[in-house]
């Protein structure tokens, strides 16, 4: 079976964490709640999307929820993503992988266009050799199903062939209760320990600082 890494964009590749909990702090704001960016982001962590009925009561979760959500991805659209930039090294260590006989498959939980702009601002789009986002999926299993649809895509039978690399703790433990070994990326704005509570088996800085590490990572050994 051909070997492949499953990259968790978002806080990986590119620098969104931040941006994208800014946006959800002014969404949260429109509905009168005041939520400080520190909070957002622990909550983003750990639950991604669903961190909403953190800050909501039931009630108005299930009332507003989807109009809040429209709002942020509007917001985000229009204030914020011309703000991503990719990481250090990530293009480099993305044709590094491919030359090492990887495939690579891209998951997240942006907008298709969303990830479509990041692959153009990486340059990446002839080492893509698949993509997802949770357009395709079951929404309530983001954390499991993005991953998963990722594995289908490129034609593996299962989890055993695949490695995660990802920045968001949400994004490993997910990717770990389907059975896969994941690689975490401090870059994303969560410690080395939060990434390892997580299930991340090796911890990195950027890209760059795994591919200049290349030898020592479970890529390597992998090969």
């Amino acid at each position: 079976m051909p070997k492949a890494i499953v990259f968790e964009v978002d806080g990986s590749l590119v620098d969104t964490n931040v941006l994208r909990a800014r946006a959800w702090q002014e969404a949260l704001a429109r509905y009168g709640r005041q939520v400080r960016l520190p909070r957002v982001l622990a909550h983003m962590a750990r639950m991604g999307d669903q961190f909403l009925s953190v800050f909501l009561p039931e009630d108005e979760y299930l009332r507003y929820a989807d109009e809040l959500a429209s709002f942020y991805r509007a917001l985000f659209h229009e204030e914020y993503l011309h703000k991503v930039r990719p990481f250090r090294g990530a293009p480099e260590l993305l044709r590094h992988l491919r030359e090492d006989g990887w495939r690579i498959a891209l998951a997240s939980t942006a907008d298709p266009d969303e990830l479509e702009h990041y692959i153009e601002l990486l340059g990446v789009e002839d080492l893509i050799d698949a993509r997802t986002t949770d357009a395709e999926v079951d929404r309530n299993r983001l954390h499991e199903e993005i991953p998963a649809e990722a594995i289908r895509l490129l034609g593996l039978d299962g989890t055993d062939d695949a490695l995660t690399i990802a920045g968001l703790p949400y994004d490993i433990e997910g990717a770990v209760r389907l059975g896969m070994r994941c690689v975490g990326l401090v870059c994303g704005g969560f410690t080395d320990e939060e990434l390892r509570s997580a299930g991340a088996l090796a911890v990195f800085g950027t890209p760059l600082d795994l591919l200049t590490r290349y030898a020592e990572s479970p890529l390597a050994a992998e090969g």
